[in-house]
């Protein structure tokens, strides 16, 4: 599934970090989507473990990595849903920002 559901809808994509910029991001692509009837989208994107001797340790590192992902998205999932009315689209994904980011953009 693409960022954009239906080729009529926009969709406003946030890119969640903890960086104090994002919260004014959010909000900003919240009252755009209200404002036009679009939806927000939101990407987190986890550095990937570097590369242990052990698989189990690597394993455990991601999932702990996701677990943090999931907790800082819900929060802001939270406003996101508390400015628009509805729920926004969240994308978790592992790697380098910038390749996911494009990654996203060509899904169909």
């Amino acid at each position: 599934m693409s960022v954009q559901a239906r080729t009529d809808e926009r969709v406003f994509l946030v890119v969640v970090d903890e960086s104090p910029e994002m919260r004014n991001a959010l909000r900003y692509a919240c009252r755009r989507a209200k404002r036009t009837g679009g939806r927000v989208a939101m990407l987190y994107v986890m550095d990937p473990p570097e590369a242990q001797q052990w698989g189990a340790v690597v394993e455990l590192m991601r999932e702990e990595a996701r677990q943090q992902a999931e907790l800082v998205v819900a929060k802001h999932a939270d406003i996101a849903v508390s400015l628009t009315g509805q729920p926004p689209s969240i994308y978790i994904r592992e790697g380098k920002s910038r390749d996911e980011l494009a990654k996203l953009l060509a899904e169909d």
